[in-house]
C-alpha cells in the first residue's frame, strides 16, 4: 500500500507508470512529473479505469475515501463512471451563496437607489463572501450563518448586522423556491440573539425656543456662505426633504402650477415617486432662484464644480460653520424636528409620515401612491411654513 513519504519518492520515467495502493486504486506517475489517481475495475465482466484527479489535489486519504464511495456504487450494479458524469451534471445545476447573490440582485436592484445596493454590495464582500461566498447554498446551515452574524455583532455593526440578515433572508428565499434548498438558514435566527446596540437617532431639536435660536442661525449664513447653500439650508426646514433630496432638485421637479415637488422614483431613498406640496414661503423662494438664472437645470448649482448640484455635505459644514455641533444638529434632523412639531400641533400622524416619504404598513395601512393625502398636506404644509416664518420673526 502506499504512504505520503513513498509517493514523494516515486520519480518520472520515460513512460508513464502506476503503483497500486489497494483494491484497485492506483497512482500513475507520468514523464512530466505530474501524478493522478485512477481506479481499475470490472463491470458486467468489463475491465475499465475511471480518473479521481490529480496529486496532491486529492490526497492519498482522499482518494481512498473516493474509492469506497465508487466500489460503493458498484455493488449496487451502477457504472462508476455514469455515477460519476451524474454528479459533474449535478454539481454544474448547484449554485454557491455569491452567485445566487449576484442572481437575486440582478432581479431586485431595480428596488433601490445605486448607492444603497453599492453600500450593502461592500457589506457583503466584507462581511460574508469570504466566509460563505463559495459554498454551495444547499450546504449552507443555520450554525454557518450564526457564526457569520455573531462575528459582525462582536464588531458592534448593528445596523449593517441586520441588513445582512435580512438580505440573505430573500436570497435563500429565491432559492427555497426554485427548489435549490428545502429551508432558509436564516429564519430562525432572531435579532434577540445578538448584542442590544443603542439605537442613535439623528440629532434635532424640539422646543419652541432651540427651533427659532436654530432658524435665526440659518439665516445669518445668508451673509457667510454661497447663495446656493445659504437657499438650500434656509429652506430645508420648511421641505422635511432628505439633504441628498434638497441638493439635487431640478427645474423639473418644480411644478409651479400645480404648486407641487415631484421627485421621480429614482431619486428617491424608498424609490418611490414623490410629491411634496408648496406653500406660499417655499414657492416664493423658488421663484426668487429661477429668476437669478444660476442653472437651466439645478435649482442649487455647485459653485465650483460644473453642470452638477450642491454636495450635501456642504449644508452640513454649513451648519458647522455656524458653531453648531453634530451632536446638537444634524441636516437629518430638519426632519424629526418637523415629524416631532407636527405631531405635536396636532396633525395626522398618516399625513406627516408620508410628507417624510416613510412607508410603513402600519402607519399608512398599506396604502401608497405619490400624491395620497395631498390636500390635507397642502394644509399642513403651510401652516407649519406660517408656524415656523412666526418664530422667526416674533
Amino acid at each position: 500500500m502506499l504512504t505520503d513519504n513513498k509517493i514523494k519518492h516515486l520519480k518520472p520515467k520515460d513512460k508513464p507508470y502506476p503503483t497500486a495502493d489497494a483494491n484497485g486504486l492506483t497512482l500513475y506517475t507520468l514523464p512530466t512529473g505530474s501524478q493522478s489517481w485512477r481506479l481499475r475495475y470490472r463491470f458486467h465482466g468489463k475491465a475499465d479505469t475511471l480518473t479521481l484527479g490529480k496529486y496532491p489535489l486529492i490526497s492519498l486519504k482522499d482518494a481512498r475515501g473516493l474509492k469506497e464511495v465508487y466500489l460503493s456504487v458498484l455493488a449496487k450494479g451502477i457504472d462508476p463512471k455514469v455515477y460519476q458524469r451524474q454528479q459533474k451534471s449535478s454539481q454544474q445545476n448547484k449554485l454557491t451563496f455569491k452567485a445566487a447573490f449576484d442572481k437575486w440582485l440582478d432581479r431586485h436592484k431595480g428596488g433601490w437607489t445605486e448607492r444603497t445596493v453599492k453600500k450593502q454590495v461592500s457589506a457583503f464582500e466584507k462581511h460574508v463572501f469570504p466566509y460563505i461566498g463559495k459554498m454551495y447554498v444547499e450546504d449552507i446551515k443555520t450554525s454557518d450563518m450564526l457564526d457569520l452574524l455573531r462575528r459582525m455583532d462582536d464588531k458592534g455593526i448593528s445596523e449593517t448586522l441586520k441588513k445582512v440578515k435580512r438580505w440573505s433572508n430573500k436570497v435563500f428565499e429565491d432559492c427555497v423556491v426554485a427548489g435549490m434548498i428545502e429551508y432558509d438558514p436564516t429564519a430562525i435566527i432572531k435579532n434577540t440573539q445578538f448584542s442590544k446596540q443603542v439605537v442613535k437617532n439623528y440629532a434635532t431639536v424640539t422646543s419652541e425656543d432651540d427651533i427659532r435660536a436654530l432658524l435665526l442661525q440659518l439665516e445669518t449664513y445668508k451673509q457667510r456662505g454661497t447663495y446656493q447653500v445659504a437657499t438650500a439650508l434656509n429652506l430645508a426646514p420648511y421641505l422635511m426633504l432628505r439633504p441628498g433630496e434638497i441638493c439635487k432638485l431640478t427645474w423639473e421637479n418644480i411644478d409651479f402650477k400645480s404648486r407641487l415637488i415631484r421627485i421621480s422614483a429614482g431619486s428617491m431613498k424608498m424609490r418611490r415617486e414623490h410629491v411634496i406640496p408648496m406653500s406660499n414661503h417655499v414657492l416664493s423662494v423658488f421663484k426668487e432662484v429661477q429668476d437669478l438664472g444660476l442653472s437651466s437645470k439645478h435649482v442649487f448649482p455647485s459653485p465650483n464644480v460644473s453642470n452638477q448640484p450642491v454636495d450635501p455635505a456642504s449644508l452640513r459644514m454649513a451648519i458647522r460653520r455656524l458653531g453648531i455641533s453634530g451632536d446638537v444638529f444634524t441636516t437629518h434632523g430638519f426632519r424629526s424636528m418637523a415629524s416631532t412639531r407636527l405631531n405635536e400641533m396636532g396633525f395626522n400622524g398618516d399625513w406627516v409620515e408620508v410628507q417624510l416619504a416613510h412607508v410603513d404598513s402600519n402607519t399608512v395601512r398599506g396604502v401608497y401612491n405619490n400624491a395620497i393625502y395631498i390636500e390635507q398636506r397642502r394644509d399642513m404644509m403651510e401652516k407649519w411654513s406660517n408656524y415656523l416664518d412666526k418664530l422667526k420673526f416674533k
